[in-house]
């Protein structure tokens, strides 16, 4: 979901010139997810199953360039976890999941001619979403093995961001999309509200709630994931 802080200024003079707006940003997010693990030999043991997931690494950036009405919006977010097993058994002596998340979404943004202090922004585009899983086995009564497995797929997505200036620092913003429709997802929706202020002309942080969910079921392969939390993130507009 791309976020973006646009000045607003009197008259058409907002409108006449490019813009350009960075935002790397913080999504500290519960995650629940669901997925078909890689392929493992038939006689593995199936006695495992309590696990410890955490997030190991990860990287979040949105950036939207500007002419006029039209924009062009990109967000992109990488997010690894590491999964081990709680209790191995005499198998094996750890399991251990490494899984990286990538989805990036580009879309087409047009700015709807409303004055005031109300500001609404419709978009449509596409998602991709790549899902790369990596299980270790580590040798106990039996042998160690690994196994790796990856999917990408895209979805189409289309969505509006709404704006209320509270002051001429202040802001509310709230930005929605719904993609999939059963062209690779079943369906894939997500919500972002929160408060945005304005530092300087070229600075401004933005804070709030994004709640992120998909269900990809093709092809042999799974993906059912929820997550939320709070956002943080910080914009530099040229």
């Amino acid at each position: 979901m791309a976020l973006t802080s646009v000045k607003v200024m009197a008259g058409d003079a907002e409108t006449n010139r490019w813009s350009f707006d960075i935002t790397p940003y913080l999504w500290v997010a519960r995650i629940a997810a669901e997925t078909s693990l890689p392929d493992t030999p038939p006689s593995t043991p199936s006695g495992v199953d309590r696990f410890d997931t955490r997030i190991s690494a990860g990287a979040m950036l949105a950036a939207q360039a500007r002419y006029k009405s039209v924009g062009l919006a990109v967000d992109f977010a990488w997010l690894r976890l590491g999964t081990e097993a709680l209790n191995p058994g005499p198998a094996f002596s750890a399991v251990d999941l490494k899984s990286d998340f990538i989805h990036t979404t580009a879309a087409l943004t047009y700015r709807l001619p409303l004055r005031g202090k109300f500001h609404a922004d419709l978009l449509a585009g596409a998602r991709l979403w790549n899902v790369n899983e990596e299980i270790t086995f580590a040798g106990g009564a039996l042998p160690g093995f690994k196994a790796s497995g990856d999917k990408t797929w895209v979805d189409p997505v289309i969505g509006a961001e709404l704006r209320y200036d509270l002051s001429e620092r202040w802001s509310l913003v709230t930005k929605g999309t719904v993609g999939g429709f059963g062209v690779s997802s079943k369906i894939a929706w997500e919500v972002f509200s929160g408060v945005d202020y304005r530092f300087t002309d070229w600075c401004s942080g933005i804070l709030g709630y994004r709640y992120l969910h998909e269900e990809y079921d093709r092809e042999d392969f799974k993906f059912n994931l929820d997550t939320n939390g709070f956002l943080l993130g910080v914009g530099f507009h040229f």
